[in-house]
């Protein structure tokens, strides 16, 4: 179909934005990891995880200030510690996939908590903090289905300005993961957040892991961030 001449002499002058908008790449990764291996963090996540309150004192925060958000999590010494193979992937298998989307090499982090983390949501309500990364390559293995049914969608602003939840709820998209993808995204640029579960047995869990580059080193990491993230 021919465009209108109006609509086609705007297109002939439109050029892109200089910033590239928001991409993610999902491997399909279940089924080559060993049988039970989301039972085995599911269970970890049962027994071993904690909980605390995350306030938004760092600079990647997008929340409004006066925020006070429950998180419950199994940090990365824990996940060394009990389940070994989830560092080997991240230093391994997983790093290699990231690798084949971006120009420089990735860098591990310094610290098993800054690489790793198992992040749980529970029932009516639950959500994780509005925030952007601080790392170039963000990488999210989900041990369960997540849909408009179960909520804990990840919520991306596509306007680059969005400063806290309302903003962002402006002009969003919402993936809906399922078990055993693996999704890798750069979101330095991109207010993120998940969105509330919305029933009662509602459960999204999934292993965050963080990598970092030359051009974009782990010294940019903003101060407090480990502290609300792992309670420090």
């Amino acid at each position: 179909m021919l465009l209108q001449k109006p609509a086609a002499e705007a297109f002939a002058t439109w050029r892109p934005p200089s910033l590239a908008p928001f991409n993610w790449h999902v491997y399909d990764v279940g089924t080559a990891l060993p049988d039970g291996w989301d039972t085995e963090l599911l269970d970890l996540a049962r027994s071993q995880s904690s909980r605390h309150t995350f306030r938004p004192t760092m600079s990647t925060a997008r929340e409004v200030p006066d925020a006070e958000i429950p998180l419950e999590t199994v940090n990365g010494e824990q996940l060394m510690a009990e389940a070994p193979w989830v560092h080997q992937l991240y230093v391994g298998w997983f790093r290699d996939l990231a690798r084949r989307l971006i120009d420089e090499e990735l860098l591990t982090t310094s610290t098993l908590n800054r690489a790793l983390s198992l992040n749980i949501l529970r029932g009516d309500g639950e959500r994780y903090p509005c925030h952007v990364d601080s790392n170039p390559m963000q990488g999210l293995l989900y041990l369960t289905d997540l849909s408009e049914h179960t909520g804990g969608g990840l919520v991306v602003a596509r306007d680059r300005s969005a400063r806290n939840v309302a903003e962002v709820d402006a002009n969003r998209g919402v993936i809906y993961p399922r078990r055993g993808q693996l999704y890798f995204f750069d979101a330095r640029a991109h207010a993120h957040y998940v969105e509330p579960m919305r029933t009662a047995d509602a459960l999204r869990a999934v292993v965050t892991m963080n990598y970092y580059s030359p051009s974009c080193p782990e010294s940019v990491r903003p101060a407090g961030l480990d502290e609300q993230l792992f309670a420090m």
